[in-house]
């Protein structure tokens, strides 16, 4: 223990020497990384996530993710949890990200309709960005497709729901049992919830703002195609921009800047959730989500590169082939999980 509290000690030292030698050795480059943050916030994180912290503490509240999520309960069978709101949990995470899905857990926790093991191992699946972030911002803004904002956004939900699965099975599952019953549910009041979902959006933009002046002063220090691995294991954010600047493996590299998630994402998800919730099965999850995302994503793929450069030097008359379009898989997706919910239901019946 003497030991840990020594390197916890030595690490805390470390960052406030970094933090204030950055500040007078790099002024500028720090007021500007700062200042793209407050942007940051002010912008896509402020439609992407303070909208659905208000959203999930409200369903979360009144008992709503019970039949909410009904389409992914069999997502969260497959992981080994039969609670009914673990359905609800993977809705808000695939809708509004890491962020509105630790507010669901924890809200789950506390009223009893998850046990605190159940909520460590759903949060491997729900802990990502929201597609509003990956999508227009990433894909769109950052690398100029919302096609392969699609892919990323693809990628790292399933990557993230296959990784829980994995994770649920080696260690035994999560706890068949009902949960045990918690504090009586009470109907959130509507000033507290809006109160609540401003201060924690205040904290995870102190985080975005913090780790993003990490990530440029690291940056600063590394030439430019090494220069978005810092930011990457930092700032998902910060990141995701260096990532994109980098050319040929743009794409890829914001699949793994996604996955990763860095380091302020972990600990905005550790202040968020209570102690009880463990976060071992998060990190352990990260190690195995970031080959399986990026290898997704390939796979994910429309149309290989060499067919693209192939089909550009035939004449018009040549139409290339695509996938079944994205509303009509999703409708597809919709219906067999549907599916498979009735069926499991008749299955536990007999």
């Amino acid at each position: 223990m003497n030991r840990s509290w020594n390197f916890r000690r030595g690490v805390l030292l470390a960052l406030a020497g970094y933090t204030a030698f950055l500040v007078f050795a790099a002024p500028q480059r720090c007021a500007d990384a700062l200042q793209a943050g407050l942007r940051l916030c002010g912008g896509p994180l402020l439609v992407s996530l303070f909208p659905f912290l208000i959203v999930s503490a409200l369903a979360a509240g009144c008992g709503a993710g019970q039949w909410l999520g009904f389409v992914f309960r069999p997502a969260a069978r497959l992981m080994g949890i039969r609670a009914k709101s673990a359905g609800g949990v993977l809705l808000i995470g695939a809708l509004g990200g890491f962020a509105p899905a630790a507010v669901a857990a924890s809200e789950a926790v506390r009223t009893g309709q998850l046990t605190s093991r159940q909520a460590s191992a759903l949060l491997p699946a729900c802990v990502c960005s929201g597609p509003s972030f990956v999508i227009l911002t990433v894909g769109q803004q950052m690398l100029g497709s919302r096609a392969v904002g699609v892919r990323l956004f693809a990628a790292q939900l399933l990557a993230g729901y296959l990784t829980a699965a994995l994770l649920c099975r080696m260690q035994g599952g999560a706890g068949q049992a009902p949960p045990a019953q918690g504090e009586t549910i009470q109907l959130p009041a509507l000033d507290a919830v809006i109160a609540q979902a401003a201060v924690t959006y205040l904290k995870l933009c102190g985080f975005v703002l913090y780790f993003r002046l990490l990530a440029a002063g690291c940056g600063a220090l590394l030439p430019q195609p090494w220069a978005a691995l810092p930011a990457m294991l930092l700032e998902v954010c910060s990141g995701c921009d260096q990532a994109a600047r980098t050319g040929l493996w743009a794409s890829t590299l914001c699949c793994a800047a996604l996955s990763v998630q860095g380091v302020s994402v972990l600990l905005q998800v550790r202040t968020i959730c209570p102690a009880e919730i463990s976060l071992r099965p998060l990190l352990a999850a990260r190690a195995v989500h970031l080959p399986l995302s990026v290898a997704l994503f390939w796979l994910g793929s429309t149309v290989p590169v060499q067919a693209v450069q192939t089909f550009t030097t035939l004449t018009e008359r040549v139409v290339v082939l695509r996938r079944v379009p994205l509303d009509c898989a999703l409708l597809a997706f919709a219906v067999c999980c549907i599916t498979v919910e009735v069926l499991s239901d008749t299955v536990a019946d007999y």
